[in-house]
């Protein structure tokens, strides 16, 4: 057994996402037969059935190095196809909260987000998703409403780092949305051999003063999106 996810097995299409909170909320809206199988250091596991295939739900906690304990534990247990589903900041104006993105790519810092012992010195990590699940995430999507953007993200290490310099030297080399868990994700997916990709909510514009957001538009958006999550990973073949 794992030492952080306390569970024995979990099928191979997951979802992951980082409130636990939101992980229930998930289970308990999509699957039928919801089965929580680990509550250990506050990451919620279950497993359940969506369109009679079995799948995973796992909420991976904030930032790279959380994110990668997880999905590293729930690979020794079965995993191999991830989707997360989260929420980013809109670096761009045409991006409003509760619009939903797919990731095309994901940037980071060489050494950031937890990877600096997985690649050898002057290696920078690989955070690209996969072509095929990424497909199916816009194709799913597409028949849930409106089309998502494929965008660009930056997964970012600091939170509260994030000033209008900042986000605007983003902005200058093409970044759509900053978030902090789906580059680490990606690099490790490819180093790992697994399957991985990212749809994301905008839940805020970065450097906008604003009240805080409509929590039942978000609340609406991320369910969408998580049922997207699911129906692209359950039309991939075994």
């Amino acid at each position: 057994m794992p030492y952080h996810v306390a569970a024995l097995s979990i099928p191979e299409r997951v979802l992951l996402t980082g409130d636990p909170d939101r992980a229930t909320f998930f289970a308990e809206s999509l699957l039928r037969q919801p089965e929580l199988l680990s509550r250990s250091r506050g990451f919620m596991v279950y497993r359940g059935l969506f369109e009679d295939v079995p799948v995973g739900i796992a909420s991976h906690g904030i930032g790279g190095p959380s994110a990668l304990i997880v999905a590293e534990e729930l690979n020794m247990i079965g995993a191999r196809k991830l989707v997360r589903v989260g929420t980013a900041g809109s670096l761009t104006p045409d991006l409003r909260v509760g619009d939903i993105i797919v990731a095309k790519g994901a940037g980071l810092s060489c050494g950031g987000g937890g990877l600096s012992l997985y690649y050898p010195p002057g290696v920078c990590p690989v955070p690209s998703p996969d072509p095929e699940l990424t497909l199916a995430l816009l194709s799913k999507a597409a028949s849930e409403g409106p089309s998502p953007r494929l965008a660009l993200v930056f997964s970012s290490d600091s939170f509260y780092a994030e000033d209008e310099s900042f986000s605007g030297r983003l902005r200058s080399l093409g970044f759509s949305a900053v978030e902090m868990e789906c580059g680490p994700l990606l690099s490790l997916a490819n180093l790992r051999g697994l399957r991985a990709s990212c749809i994301l909510v905008i839940s805020n514009v970065v450097g906008h003063a604003e009240s805080p957001p409509n929590q039942g538009v978000l609340r609406e958006a991320l369910l969408k999106a998580a049922k997207v999550a699911l129906k692209a990973l359950v039309s991939l073949k075994p």
